[in-house]
């Protein structure tokens, strides 16, 4: 059947927002698709192929001496919650030049078109009264489109006794068709769940389900500081951008690319892999045509001080350090920073978290470990928070033996060790230092009772 022709590539339209691209037969690098929201339909002596797949074009023809009313036609309905916005068309015809064959005619038609759901014709050519006596190749664009469908259509006549007394079959080649799709309704999200918030593993997780309609869900964009950092996509291969090398994300080779629902899926970011400091990070949802809905936001590593109800310099915190010690002597106006106490009583640490300046911060979470005479280094609490004027008590458990304590801060948390202080405890029973067996160097786990 057809002529065979060569197709140059529509040049890549940037994706507004609200909508994407569907190629057909050829991508937006010029690598074979497939025709994806394209239907055929052909009376007896017309007929249509689809040779996308393997490089080549949709194709509409009529034989040779065709009868009149015969139709060849390629349709394209916009998938749901979904509207035409644009169409990009290369095509060449074969069999329309010269002003024989006078009963043919071929129409490019966008159906459904808003307000009034009326047909509105986007190119055409009817041999009948010598509309149009050379073949067509130049590029078609329609921008600015509001319709539900788009048809491609080749006709003979439309009278029964009419007939095309041609010689050779009348050919349209489609060598790339590139439909824009507006998509008007951004994602849903429910079940939004922290399931790390990073504090101790260096990790924010966040976990949720979502939903879409029209075009479907994308993908997880983590943006920082406004700027995106990772995108996680939600869908098969099908849901990809079509050429991720030429800046336009919203290019799919498919009409409907990506699901309409997701469940319990997950994005993540380390600390480790921002600059210093705290920073605004939020978690988007993103459907195919770029409309996003916010999943989670919050700040991360987040800067370790409330202020009592005043705002925060990071700087300030970034220069913290944490001071502590055991109060002795008449009103415990003595710092030792270690004490000899009986089996049983229980010590009292004092201490303050405070800027370069002297200045205490206030609302400063402090990590106390315990580190045993075997060298084991225990994280025993992290919940313990600065007062007013930056000050800190903790009071240690009575069931403690010979140890040190460490008081640790950390200006972000997630984030390093920036200030510290180590305190030792001696713990005397029967006149001894008393140590566990199991907290003895090379000492042996305590077994469990019998």
């Amino acid at each position: 059947m057809a002529a065979l022709a060569t197709f140059a590539l529509v040049p890549a339209a940037m994706a507004a927002d609200g909508t994407y691209s569907v190629y057909a037969c050829k991508g937006p690098t010029g690598a074979p698709v497939g025709s994806s929201g394209w239907a055929p339909a052909a009376s007896p002596q017309a007929h249509t192929s689809d040779a996308c797949s393997g490089g080549g074009p949709l194709a509409l023809s009529l034989d040779a001496g065709a009868g009149g009313g015969q139709v060849a036609k390629w349709t394209f309905q916009a998938p749901s919650a979904t509207r035409i916005a644009g169409l990009n068309l290369l095509r060449t015809t074969q069999g329309l030049a010269g002003t024989s064959n006078t009963n043919v005619s071929y129409v490019v038609n966008a159906l459904g078109v808003a307000p009034d759901g009326n047909t509105k014709e986007l190119e055409s050519c009817e041999k009948k009264n010598d509309k149009c006596q050379t073949e067509l190749s130049a590029p078609v664009s329609k921008p600015g489109l509001d319709a539900a469908g788009l048809v491609v259509q080749l006709t003979c006549a439309t009278g029964l006794l009419d007939s095309c007394p041609t010689a050779a079959p009348t050919v349209v080649s489609l060598g790339q068709a590139v439909v824009t799709l507006r998509d008007a309704t951004a994602p849903s999200v429910s079940g939004t769940k922290v399931i790390d918030d990073g504090d101790k593993s260096g990790t924010l997780r966040v976990r949720f389900d979502a939903a879409d309609q029209g075009g479907g869900l994308y993908r997880a964009v983590t943006r920082v500081d406004g700027k995106v950092v990772a995108t996680q996509g939600l869908g098969d291969a099908n849901c990809a951008d079509a050429d991720p090398a030429d800046g336009d994300a919203y290019q799919f080779v498919s009409a409907q690319p990506c699901p309409a629902s997701a469940t319990g899926r997950e994005s993540s970011i380390n600390y480790k892999s921002l600059t210093a400091g705290p920073h605004t990070v939020q978690i988007e949802v993103e459907d195919a045509a770029g409309n996003s809905t916010a999943v989670y936001a919050t700040q991360f590593p987040r800067a370790n001080a409330d202020g009592g109800g005043t705002a925060v310099d990071p700087k300030r915190l970034l220069q913290g350090r944490v001071r502590a010690w055991f109060p002795s002597g008449p009103k415990g106006k003595t710092h030792l920073r270690s004490r000899t106490f009986a089996y049983g009583v229980r010590p009292l640490i004092r201490g303050y978290v405070v800027d370069r300046k002297g200045k205490g911060i206030v609302g400063a979470r402090v990590d106390v470990y315990h580190v045993t005479r075997n060298g084991k280094r225990t994280l025993v609490k992290t919940g313990l928070k600065t007062r007013g004027k930056g000050l800190l008590t903790y009071i240690v458990s009575k069931r403690l033996d010979t140890r040190r304590i460490e008081l640790t801060y950390r200006a972000l948390r997630p984030g390093p060790i920036t200030g510290k202080v180590s305190l030792s405890v001696r713990v005397v029973k029967g006149g001894k230092t008393f140590v566990l067996p199991e907290n003895r160097k090379g000492g042996k786990k305590k077994s469990a009772r019998k």
